[in-house]
This record gives structure tokens, C-alpha cells and sequence, in this order.
């Protein structure tokens, strides 16, 4: 399947599932009964058959590296690539999310930003996968509990509540976000967004990743010496302006002037 077809597909499958998918997600993690019993189901299409692990980020994206991880902004706990990871059934992990991402890892390593560059509809492509990242994530913040925050002691009563509504305190919050995020996937036209979207080179040996649910992702690839910075909802009249809010924000988060 070549990645135009990829992506209709993908977006046919949320079209037509999206409404089932995302009450089954809700009703088995932040509305219905703590303890009730959860059958895992696909997060794209709602199946419970043949279901597989999705990592919520490729492994190529972080060499496979069993010791990196990233900090959830709700609990500041370490959270391992390796072991996040979510629920697919077998044909929209291999041959819709699999496929995506090959394609992306490709991509990526063809260009070099210096003598070569995207076109218009790999920039695009781009997008889209960058978008699917911020749905799997917020799909993540809905199934992992919070168990504890860093500088609190083990409370059993919040434990039961997923990291997604101790971050909210609002379901309203939490489901509204998670939706936004399968609707964007689902749009076709990207064309709007390309001054969204931040790519540069970078040097870096390891790779570098933080996230706002719906706002941004900013993530670097040290193996294709990319790194990227998209803006989920914001637009901009220009890349420089995106540029400068992109770069104010980076600052902020290293602690950088």
C-alpha cells in the first residue's frame, strides 16, 4: 500500500469508527466505573480482536534505547519509551501505523536539510504523523493511572484515576482534547498548517522529546540529525513568526535566556 493510500485509510477508519472508539475509551477510563472490566480494543478502530502493542513513539525514534524516557507534566515521573505503549488490533498496527512509520522513517533519512529538502506533500505527511503522535499520547494519559507524583507519597484513592484527569480535573477537559486530537487525523487538507511546523538539523547524540497535549511536540531525532517543533492548533502567518514562539518555548523548558 503506498502512503496516499496509507493515509485514506486511515482517515476511513477513524471517520467510521471515531464515535464507537472514543466512547469505549472513555466509558472503560474516565467516565464509567473504576472498577469495572476492561477488554483492550484497537485505538483507532475499536476492535477487540487480534490485538497488539503500539509504542505510543517508534523505536527507531529512540534507537530502541531501553533506558530513555520522557517526564509526564502531571506526576514528573519517568516514563520509558520501551514500555509505553498502547492497544492496536493487528491490521491497523502492520499495515496502517506500521507502514506510516517506515514511510516517515524513510523520509526522514533522505533529506539532509542541506542539499535536499521535503516537498510540499512530504511536509504534509509530516504533519500528519506528528498529529497521530499527539492522539497517542493523549490516548496514553488516558490509560496510564497516576499512582503518585514525585514529591507526594503513594495515595491508594488516586490511583485509580487516570494521569489525563489529575492533569484536567475535568472529563469534559479530557475527552473534548482526546477528540480534537482523532479529528485532526482525520482531516485531509494540511496545507494550512506547513507554517505550523518547526524542522531543523541537530548534532545532539541522544534524543530530546517534550510535549503539551494539544498545543505542541517537540521532538529530536539524533539518527537523521532532525529535530522537529509543531504547533497543533496555532497558526501562523509566517515561519518565521512560528520560529520565534517555537524557540521562546524551548528556552522556557531547558531553562535557556
Amino acid at each position: 500500500m503506498d502512503i496516499t493510500s496509507n493515509l485514506i485509510e486511515i482517515r476511513k477508519v477513524i471517520r467510521k469508527n471515531r464515535v464507537y472508539t472514543m466512547r469505549k475509551l472513555f466509558d472503560d477510563h474516565v467516565t464509567g466505573h473504576i472498577t469495572k472490566k476492561r477488554i483492550a480494543s484497537c485505538i483507532l478502530c475499536g476492535s477487540e480482536n487480534k490485538i497488539t502493542r503500539e509504542h505510543v513513539l517508534p523505536k527507531w525514534a529512540f534507537n530502541s534505547d531501553s533506558k530513555r524516557s520522557f517526564t509526564s507534566d502531571v506526576n514528573q515521573l519517568p516514563q520509558f519509551f520501551i514500555g509505553a505503549t498502547l492497544p492496536a488490533c493487528q491490521s491497523c498496527n502492520s499495515e496502517l501505523l506500521n507502514s506510516l512509520e517506515r514511510y516517515i522513517q524513510q523520509t526522514l533519512g533522505r533529506v539532509n536539510l542541506e542539499t535536499s529538502f521535503y516537498s510540499d506533500s512530504e511536509w504534509e505527511n509530516i504533519i500528519r504523523w506528528l498529529e497521530i503522535l499527539d492522539f497517542k499520547f493523549q490516548v496514553w494519559d488516558i490509560m496510564a493511572k497516576f499512582i503518585k507524583h514525585k514529591n507526594s507519597k503513594y495515595i491508594p484513592d488516586l490511583s485509580d484515576f487516570s494521569i489525563a484527569f489529575m492533569r484536567d480535573f475535568s472529563v469534559r477537559s479530557v475527552t473534548s482534547k482526546a477528540r480534537a486530537a482523532l479529528n485532526r487525523i482525520a482531516r485531509k487538507d494540511k496545507a494550512r498548517r506547513l507554517n505550523a511546523l518547526i524542522v531543523g538539523r541537530t548534532i545532539k547524540p541522544t534524543s530530546h522529546y517534550f510535549h503539551k497535549s494539544g498545543q505542541f511536540i517537540y521532538l529530536e531525532i539524533p539518527t537523521y540529525n532532525k529535530m522537529f517543533f509543531y504547533f497543533y492548533e496555532k497558526e501562523f502567518r509566517s515561519d518565521k513568526l512560528a520560529y520565534k514562539e517555537a524557540m521562546k518555548i524551548i528556552r522556557t523548558v531547558y531553562n535557556v535566556k
